[in-house]
């Protein structure tokens, strides 16, 4: 893991942006109902990510 996805997994760095479409809340991102995520993928802890550091 790089430091810069480790600052954003911390919350202490976050930039970027998203843009999309989408016809229902289901098809909604994460991104545009959280204040504050801009790459779901690299602001939110996930358990992949646990397991990578843990190594289990």
């Amino acid at each position: 893991m790089k430091l810069l996805d480790l600052l954003a997994k911390l919350g202490i760095l976050r930039f970027g942006a998203r843009s999309g479409t989408y016809t229902s809340a289901k098809d909604r991102p994460v991104e545009f109902m959280m204040d504050d995520i801009y790459d779901a993928e690299r602001d939110l802890t996930t358990r992949k990510d646990v397991k990578d550091l843990t190594g289990r």
